[in-house]
């Protein structure tokens, strides 16, 4: 048809001219058709069909020019934005006591941590509030938190406010989450508290990490230690870090030291939380000291720490605190527990939670664990009467939904020395109960 159409073209240009002028310029005018014509001398003008689509992806037309003021642009993003998350945990049980005198046999609501923090790029804040049965609502965690530099696992940042000192594996473990559900009485005796200073941490390699920091001294639930400043510093190695297929092993050493001005020696309480031999009077320096570690291999675990405790000690001779006095032999303690837990289930475990590695929220992926632990502290002076205390733990829990914890676990005890509470020396207990959390922050420790 378009051949048809442009032959009277093609045969005026074909036909021989004049070669002393100019070539005729031929203009050639189609008329526009209806579009049902059949003429075939004047066929219909050529349409052309649409593109076809790309199968399964719309055909998109781009405009050629970008105007500034699309409506379906998207607005600048932030340099940094906000993430909050929440922290918290209320926990609830029941303790049977042997020894009368040594607790009382009834349900408890054992206490409650609400909080939480937000993030915005390198700063983290971050807040929590406790209460218990046997004190109210206190502040526990205050701090902001500055990602100084990071490059994969290698970072340094900063930490101000008050917070739990750096001091050992289990003290700095979210609380709530260990196997049982009672802590370690070694570690009750040792810990320095939580603290109100500034933070500084360095991890150089995947493998290393080193904790330094300058604080009050005065640990939160410590009281009288009236202490200026005190130092700590921690250092964690894992050295089979970049082989996550391997068992993980890490290992930590740390040291806290201070100077106490009328402050008291550490208290000894038995597993079931009774202090049956009270802190005295210590005025001086005062050191702690831990070394121990732990090791994940899929759905077993094993942890064990060591804790050493010294306490100046002096005799008031003029009657003001704040003059010297007469040296006396120093309060020494010394102690530490072994902690063996296994999955029942098969999950393999989380060393930065303690937990298991639920595979999803369904009460199907829960997971049954068992655990056992023995515990020793013994605290005294050359010139003091001291005493000790032997236990032996076992509890089962039921991990569920991630979020809540079904716990039950026996413990019993043996002091060195009877106690008026405890006259025979040796006791039992048991504790069951429920705990929920919401740890949104477990890999930055507790």
């Amino acid at each position: 048809m378009i051949a048809h159409a442009l032959a009277p073209l093609l045969l005026a240009l074909a036909a021989p001219g004049p070669t002393d002028r100019a070539p005729e310029v031929v203009v050639l005018e189609i008329a526009p058709q209806p579009t049902g014509a059949t003429d075939p001398d004047h066929p219909p003008p050529l349409e052309l069909e649409p593109p076809l689509e790309p199968a399964g992806r719309p055909l998109v037309t781009r405009p050629t020019t970008q105007r500034p003021d699309r409506p379906y642009r998207r607005a600048a993003r932030l340099p940094h934005q906000l993430r909050a998350f929440p922290y918290g945990w209320v926990r609830a049980d029941a303790t049977y006591y042997s020894a009368a005198r040594e607790g009382y046999s009834n349900l408890d609501l054992a206490g409650a941590r609400a909080g939480g923090g937000v993030e915005a790029g390198p700063l983290t804040a971050f807040v929590t509030i406790e209460a218990a049965a046997a004190k109210g609502p206190q502040l526990f965690d205050a701090f902001v938190s500055w990602r100084i530099f990071r490059r994969n696992e290698r970072h340094l940042s900063l930490r101000a406010g008050q917070f739990k000192a750096p001091f050992g594996y289990r003290f700095n473990a979210p609380d709530l989450v260990d196997e049982l559900s009672r802590a370690p009485i070694s570690m009750h005796a040792a810990n320095p508290g939580r603290q109100t200073g500034l933070e500084l941490t360095l991890a150089p390699w995947r493998q290393l990490q080193g904790v330094i920091a300058a604080l009050s001294g005065i640990g939160q639930n410590r009281g009288a230690n009236n202490t200026k400043l005190a130092f700590a510093a921690k250092l964690q190695l894992t050295p089979f870090a970049a082989r996550p297929s391997w068992p993980q092993l890490l290992l930590v050493a740390s040291a806290f030291t201070y100077t106490k001005t009328n402050g008291f020696s550490p208290g000894v309480e038995t597993t079931l939380e009774f202090e049956f031999y009270r802190g005295i009077p210590a005025t001086g320096p005062a050191r702690r000291l831990t070394a121990g570690g732990a090791l994940f291999w899929r759905y077993l675990s094993a942890r064990g720490e060591f804790f050493y405790t010294y306490d100046a000690r002096e005799r008031d001779t003029d009657g003001d605190p704040f003059t010297p006095g007469d040296p006396l032999a120093p309060m020494i303690g010394a102690g530490g527990y072994a902690q063996l837990a296994a999955v029942l289930t098969g999950q393999a475990k989380d060393p930065a939670t303690l937990l298991p590695k639920l595979r999803g929220a369904q009460l199907r992926d829960s997971a049954v664990e068992l655990a056992a632990r023995y515990d020793r502290f013994q605290v005294g002076a050359r010139d003091l009467p001291g005493n000790g205390v032997s236990a032996a733990s076992l509890g089962l829990n039921w991990i569920l939904l991630r979020h809540l914890r079904i716990f039950v676990s026996a413990h019993h005890q043996r002091l060195d020395t009877a106690a008026p509470e405890i006259p025979r020396a040796a006791s039992w207990g048991v504790t069951g109960g429920l705990a929920g959390f919401f740890l949104g922050r477990v890999g930055l420790g507790d």
